[in-house]
């Protein structure tokens, strides 16, 4: 039997931007910038506002 599991994910972007996303306006677009540190790509941080916060600001 397959049990079902939570994941609590922040993806740290601007609130409208968030919103957009939530209701399918807009998707999620990876970052390209020559600072990532993790390299291209959308991030989320598991079970980590500050992680998720820091990283966008």
């Amino acid at each position: 039997m397959r049990q079902t599991a939570w994941i609590l994910a922040y993806h740290g972007c601007d609130r409208n931007i968030g919103e957009a996303i939530l209701s399918g306006k807009q998707e999620i677009r990876p970052s390209k910038n020559d600072y990532d540190w993790l390299g291209a790509g959308a991030y989320f941080w598991e079970n980590s506002y500050s992680r998720a916060s820091a990283w966008a600001e």
